[in-house]
């Protein structure tokens, strides 16, 4: 016990004595290029120069409220090369947050949304940000909510008193923050417009601090007065704009020229080089880092000249060391809620509390995104104060969604499989929520009706009920890539679907649900059983109507449609299916009319696929699809075939009909390698096996029979070249089919989606 009073003498000495010399440390804005501010405060520590005062704008203000709240710079590097860190930037949610059955919407052809607010008429309404803030704004309340309130709210009582800029441009001036909470200031001073949206704080809608003052000199030595000023400045006044350049015309529009100098004789400026890297380099936080630590390491001996005093480490640590353990944890208690009406509040509290009277950070992380994945809730911003009781009141201001989507979009194809689709969703938020969806595509191959109504927390249980109507047509004839003459002339199919689905969805996991189904189906094929057939010919023709109940258990995240690189699909579908067939006879068949066959059986199907990253540039997959059925004959090959499952792990097959890959039950499997140039390009060679069981042949005298054991199998091997932009997919296949009876290659060139309304 001595020893310790001591040591703490000692230590209130070493304090004491550099009571009489401060130093203050600016940081200026930059975007990812102020992430040198972490090297620079890093370099300085090492070399216990101390930091008295922070001040910084945007990056900066991240950078400065990070150390004013007892982050290491270790700890602050550790944040900002995290993968959860370049998530914060990029407006990603964690995978282990993306709420699949919620977030799984139809799965459409869609290329571009527009948003219609409907209380005053028919808005459009347009994007104000494109990096959607929700993990960022969530981050802030756990990162910043704890100092905040150890601190009682007074940005001079944290571990180095504080200071962020933020603009207020309806009023054209900067705001200057002191106090309140920290999350929300940092959060403030950092929404550069167009990329973030915008807060409100204390009734102003606030934006990026660099628009009025990105390198806050005059704010420290106002506020703070210190002995000494470092600086580092990772920003200058943005170069002359471009006819080409959008994002330096918007730099040039909203930020005003800055006053970089610093006051000669008792300053020194830090110049990072990192003006090679753009605004949003978050990717390259470590070498930005290590720039500006080495240009620290190469200004210290001036550094050193000008600043004679120097911080006891010891002390440094312990003083860190007390103010964290003012750190109360996140209990949330109350939460108060804006932005939305009664009703709309109660849906939120019924997911927050779930039954109990407080809960953790962790129990509101998931319900947050939970609600996020939703059609109704576009943002929420919350905050965090901490009562006397130790509890914190949650207050979450909420923005609802555009209750009016409309969605265009289509395929382009080198086939002719072009379509166009448009898509309208309403959704309304109530005590449970309502959804409701159309959409219509429309080409010579495939045209589709699709009508959907939705309701989700209905009664107690997290519990979606919805039904679907879908009405589509496939012509294999019109929409097939053989030329039409006579040694090419495309097989003549047509089928036609009317189907009413009814379903009962439960989560099982974040990614994962199970669904119960009733389908009431009506199928109709028009056919003929060979190309030798004039126009003035009939077809013959097969309908089939009925129910089929069916389970699905489906867990999926995958990241793209048509051309996933990362995640995993696994779905298992039990399903009964119970109907009547009606058989019409064309020209060519010597088949009776059929008016009545009952037909019921049993399918299983299993389809998995999984992604491995094997380097960071190079990825492989794996496909399997199972299908076992008991599926009886129809009244001819065509009908039986047609009415079967089909194995299509490639989009060119799709829209191409062969006998060769149709049966009742079947095994295929897959293999995947992908070189992924960037985030945009990536090459893919797919190579896939297929093989039949109980394969339904045709004789020669017209009968069908099964074989009763495994086909010898067939190959598909496809290449890839895919470019994917955000809102769609611009893909050339190069499809080998060594099976195929007239043609083994087939190239496909398809900008957009190729999607079909499945139920």
């Amino acid at each position: 016990m001595k020893n310790e009073i001591i040591i703490l003498i000692l230590l209130l000495l070493c304090y004491c004595s550099s009571l009489s010399q401060k130093v203050g440390l600016v940081l200026s804005g930059g975007g990812a290029k102020g992430l040198a501010h972490i090297g620079v405060i890093k370099a300085l520590e090492e070399h216990r120069i101390p930091i008295d005062y922070v001040v910084g704008t945007s990056m900066g203000a991240i950078i400065g409220g990070l150390y004013a709240s007892g982050y290491t710079p270790d700890e602050m590097i550790k944040i900002v090369t995290s993968e959860e860190f370049l998530m914060w930037a990029e407006g990603k949610i964690p995978k282990e947050y993306d709420y699949f059955y919620i977030k799984e919407k139809e799965k459409d052809a869609s290329w571009i949304d527009l948003k219609f607010s409907i209380d005053s008429g028919l808005v459009p309404y347009l994007p104000t940000n494109i990096i959607p803030p929700y993990s960022m704004d969530l981050a802030f309340l756990e990162i910043f909510a704890q100092p905040s309130a150890a601190a009682s709210y007074n940005f001079d009582s944290l571990f180095v008193p504080f200071r962020c800029v933020a603009s207020d441009i309806y009023n054209n001036e900067p705001v200057i923050f002191s106090k309140g909470d920290l999350g929300s200031a940092i959060r403030a001073s950092m929404t550069f417009p167009f990329y973030f949206k915008p807060i409100t704080v204390d009734g102003k809608l606030l934006f990026d601090g660099g628009v009025y003052n990105n390198f806050p000199v005059d704010i420290m030595i106002k506020d703070f007065n210190p002995n000494y000023l470092i600086g580092s400045k990772v920003a200058g006044n943005t170069a002359p704009p471009t006819e080409d350049n959008v994002l330096l015309q918007l730099e040039n529009m909203i930020t005003a020229k800055t006053n970089y100098e610093m006051p000669d004789s008792i300053s020194i400026l830090i110049e990072p080089q990192v003006y090679n890297y753009s605004l949003m380099d978050f990717s390259k936080a470590e070498e930005i880092i290590k720039i500006g630590y080495q240009e620290t390491l190469n200004n210290m001996k001036k550094i050193k000249q000008l600043i004679p005093v120097r911080e006891d480490t010891v002390f440094l640590n312990y003083r860190r060391k007390q103010f964290k353990k003012k750190f109360t944890p996140l209990i949330f208690k109350n939460v108060y809620i804006t932005g939305l009406n009664y009703n709309q509040v109660r849906y939120l509290l019924k997911e927050l509390y779930n039954g109990k009277d407080s809960f953790n950070y962790e129990s509101f992380k998931r319900e947050y995104y939970k609600i996020l994945s939703g059609n109704y809730v576009s943002s929420i911003f919350p905050r965090a104060k901490l009562l006397e009781n130790k509890y914190y009141s949650l207050f979450l201001n909420v923005s609802k969604e555009k209750p009016l989507k409309l969605s265009l979009g289509g395929l382009i194809s080198s086939d002719n499989q072009n379509e166009g689709f448009v898509a309208l969703e309403y959704n309304l938020l109530r005590k449970i929520g309502y959804s409701f969806y159309s959409n219509m595509y429309y080409g010579k191959f495939y045209s589709s009706l699709y009508l959907r109504a939705r309701f989700e927390n209905v009664f107690i249980l997290p519990l979606i009920f919805q039904s679907a109507l879908a009405l589509s047509r496939y012509d294999f004839y019109k929409g097939s890539n053989f030329l039409f003459y006579n040694d090419y002339r495309p097989i003549y199919i047509i089928t036609s679907e009317r189907i009413l689905n009814s379903q009962v969805l439960f989560p099982l996991t974040v990614s994962s649900k199970i669904s119960f189904n009733l389908n009431f189906f009506d199928k109709e094929y028009n056919y003929f059983q060979n190309t030798n057939f004039n126009h003035s010919d009939t077809s013959d023709y097969t309908q089939f109507h009925g129910f089929s109940p069916f389970i699905i258990i489906e867990k999926n995240s995958l990241n793209d449609i048509n051309f996933p690189v990362s995640g995993s699909n696994f779905t298992f579908k039990l399903a009964y299916l119970n109907g009547k067939e009606k058989f019409k006879a064309g020209s060519y068949s010597n088949k009776i009319e059929v008016k009545g066959s009952f037909k019921q059986w049993f399918m299983v199907n299993v389809e998995y696929c999984k992604y491995y990253n094997i380097t960071k540039k190079v990825i492989s997959g794996i496909y399997q699809n199972v299908v076992i059925s008991n599926q009886p004959f129809f009244s001819n090959y065509y009908s039986t075939l047609l009415v079967s499952s089909s194995f299509t792990p490639v989009l060119h097959l799709n829209a191409f009909y062969t006998d060769k890959l149709r049966n009742p039950s079947f095994i295929g499997l897959g293999l995947k390698f992908i070189y992924r140039y960037n985030k945009y390009f990536n090459v893919r060679v797919e190579n896939y096996l297929f093989s039949k069981f109980n394969e339904i042949v045709r004789t020669p005298l017209g009968i069908d029979e099964k074989t009763y054991k495994f086909s010898s199998p067939l190959t598909i091997h496809t290449l890839y070249l895919v470019y994917s932009l955000s809102a769609f997919n611009i893909s050339m296949s190069f499809n080998y089919y060594p099976w195929h009876n007239r043609k083994t290659v087939f190239t496909q060139l398809n900008i957009g989606y190729m999607v079909f309304n499945k139920l």
